[in-house]
């Protein structure tokens, strides 16, 4: 297991270890109040997070000179990104067309968590489906 050292991935692991380090700082010297317990959690687990993801970048990822795409795969991922926000921007304006027309009531934070669901999973699908479709025009 060959470890990589690049100044980004030691910076990273460096946040990683001063957020583990201030989350148990904070948890040492709570006050009277649970909120300082909360933050010091969540800044225990943001570290780990980060930690780990240095981690497994320093252990498994190729270096950028590695990852250059072709123009196939760059375009492949252009298509489908300018597909799915015309898919986006098609859902907005029916799901606002449907709430004006018949008064469905729909709540703001209903329709943001559904229309990053659209977002996210049309761009794989136009994705696959490009990748799949072989020629791009």
């Amino acid at each position: 297991m060959k470890i990589r050292t690049n100044k980004k991935i030691v910076f990273a692991s460096g946040i990683g270890i001063g957020s583990i380090l201030l989350g148990l700082l904070a948890i040492q010297f709570q006050t009277e109040y649970r909120i300082m317990f909360y933050v010091g959690l969540y800044l225990i687990i943001i570290g780990l997070i980060t930690s780990i993801s240095a981690l497994y970048a320093a252990t498994t990822s190729k270096p950028k000179t590695e990852l250059v795409a072709d123009e196939r795969v760059a375009r492949i991922n252009e298509k489908a990104g300018n597909s799915a926000f015309g898919m986006v921007l098609s859902f907005i304006s029916v799901v606002l067309m449907t709430d004006i027309i018949w008064s469905v009531n729909l709540e703001l934070r209903d329709i943001c968590i559904f229309t990053m669901g659209v977002g996210i999973y049309s761009r794989f699908i136009f994705k696959w489906y490009y990748n799949r479709r072989g020629e791009i025009v």
